[in-house]
């Protein structure tokens, strides 16, 4: 069995989800996260109405020891991604 986990990460929408796989270590962010240029980034502020809630929702991820992450839109980022996103929570702090 794999062990889905539901983590309401709110901020793109009201009721936002993400689903993390335990044992693959990979998180389907959703539209929390996005992969540009080959690199991780937090949710776009363009399509993000309540950015408050979602720098908190990406909080929540570091929670989660994440590997890889597959993006709605945005693509797949492998490899590391917890350091990545400690980084993305860190530089969201404050906001």
């Amino acid at each position: 069995m794999w062990g889905i986990q539901v983590i309401h990460t709110p901020g793109h929408t009201p009721g936002h989800l993400s689903l993390f796989v335990k044992k693959a270590t990979l998180l389907n962010a959703g539209d929390e996260l996005r992969v540009e240029e080959g690199e991780l980034v937090g949710p776009n502020e363009s399509a993000t109405p309540d950015m408050e809630s979602a720098n908190a929702s990406l909080r929540k991820l570091t929670d989660y020891d994440i590997d890889r992450v597959l993006c709605y839109h945005g693509g797949y980022f492998g490899r590391g991604a917890s350091a990545r996103i400690e980084e993305l929570s860190a530089a969201t702090n404050g906001r």
